[in-house]
């Protein structure tokens, strides 16, 4: 049963400003160009953690809400929004089925690496459904799960000895079918892959202990094709060095 979130991004916060996984990458240029291409009235970023998808959305955006569960993480996207010259973002704590906002208000919705951690995508799928303009945009990130069974059962696996509150990776029909069963469309859609410095992926979450040394031998111990798979590095000494997954950019409208 996963835990919840808060007893992991409310102690880890700052870890995730700093994050090199969060703080850069291809999916942020893609943020940026929808909301210049669009120049929304109202950006709401869902699990919004240290806001860096706010960042780079917020300068072509006339007002911005930044979603999350955890009062720590808002306390963080709010001082780092604040850091960059973005003020009066309006912060919210709550759950990302359940989002005080108006029906049909909404032209871009981001939600950005953090949908496998939410009890259920479908209801999250919902709420985006109701809030989003008529002409409003859904911008999707996550980590994208394989289709095959070992691939699917080794990402989660260690995402889940990581940090307990992940729920699933989904793979790509799934979100697909998740997506169309929301009354939602997919405009657009493209993978990209990010590496992870396996000491950083760990630290984030503090992760110590038995735990840590259960994560690294699920990575050392992995078959031949996993490791092709996943691209593990393992030094010579038997250190695991890094990994490479999958992240999926959907974007999506009525």
């Amino acid at each position: 049963m996963p835990t919840d979130p808060r007893e992991t991004f409310s102690r880890s916060a700052d870890r995730y400003l700093k994050s090199t996984d969060h703080r850069a990458g291809p999916d942020l240029e893609t943020i940026r160009d929808a909301a210049r291409r669009i120049l929304p009235r109202v950006t709401l970023d869902v699990a919004t953690g240290a806001g860096h998808a706010l960042r780079v959305a917020a300068p072509f955006s006339a007002f911005c809400l930044a979603q999350d569960l955890t009062l720590e993480m808002l306390k963080v996207t709010r001082e780092h929004l604040a850091s960059v010259g973005i003020e009066g973002v309006s912060c919210i704590q709550s759950r990302a089925d359940g989002i005080p906002v108006g029906d049909g208000c909404v032209d871009l919705v981001l939600c950005r690496i953090a949908c496998h951690h939410f009890p259920s995508v479908p209801a999250f799928l919902g709420e985006v459904r109701r809030i989003l303009s008529p002409e409003g945009i859904l911008l999707l990130i996550d980590s994208l799960a394989p289709s095959d069974v070992d691939g699917d059962r080794f990402i989660n696996t260690v995402e889940r000895i990581r940090d307990p509150s992940h729920v699933r990776s989904l793979d790509r029909e799934q979100w697909r079918d998740h997506i169309k069963g929301s009354g939602l469309r997919v405009k657009e859609e493209k993978k990209f892959e990010r590496r992870h410095p396996f000491d950083e992926w760990v630290e984030r979450v503090g992760l110590k202990g038995a735990g840590l040394r259960a994560l690294e031998r699920e990575f050392v111990e992995a078959p031949e094709h996993i490791k092709d798979q996943f691209h593990i590095e393992i030094s010579e000494t038997g250190q695991v060095l890094s990994y490479t997954d999958e992240k999926i950019i959907f974007v999506a409208g009525r």
